[in-house]
């Protein structure tokens, strides 16, 4: 008599290791992002007060169209700045957590596949380093004293540069995240 196979249905698990490390990086790379986020407020409305206090006794009284702004930024016009920075600092995060994972595969391994792996991620790393900067320079875009068209095509308006690099990084980081994950199982 010939048994038939036992059917086991499998119950998909989570890998636990890989979820901890993406949570992790996504934890370091949210207080990273506040932290500059902080550090480029600041700076932004120091730049403002500078400004202000220079030129302040030059500003004709009454101009309702002056274009230099006097006042520090709101938290309406850093909102989507910050989320830009974090978004990028996780994407900065899971990148790292990318490298390290493939590089201690290349150890073992010594595949010319992962090498090429590591030598596409680091330049991705940098280029992060490079949108944390651009969107530095960015969070000054409302005291830019040139018309609203210019200040919206540079800035957070809508189609703006730092709306691209925020919206571009969010579906960065989504790809990074499944990778990462992927990479780990």
């Amino acid at each position: 008599m010939s048994e038939a196979p036992i059917k086991e249905e499998k119950i998909p698990t989570y890998n636990k290791k890989s979820l901890g490390l993406l949570l992790v990086l996504v934890i370091g790379g949210v207080v990273l992002g506040l932290i500059l986020s902080n550090i480029f407020i600041t700076e932004a409305n120091d730049r403002i007060q500078h400004f202000n206090d220079e030129f302040g006794d030059f500003i004709p009284p009454g101009i309702p169209d002056f274009p230099f702004r006097v006042t520090p930024l709101t938290a309406e016009e850093v909102f989507l700045p910050t989320l830009g920075v974090i978004v990028v600092c996780i994407s900065m995060f899971l990148l790292i957590g990318l490298i390290a994972v493939y590089f201690k595969v290349f150890v073992k391994t010594k595949s010319k596949y992962i090498a090429g792996l590591l030598f596409f991620l680091v330049p991705l790393f940098v280029q992060s380093i490079f949108s944390v900067s651009t969107l530095r320079s960015l969070f000054v875009t409302y005291a830019i004293p040139f018309g609203h068209g210019f200040r919206e095509s540079i800035g957070f308006g809508w189609g703006g540069l730092g709306q691209i690099i925020v919206f571009v990084s969010i579906f960065e980081s989504i790809g990074l995240s499944i990778l990462l994950y992927l990479s780990n199982e």
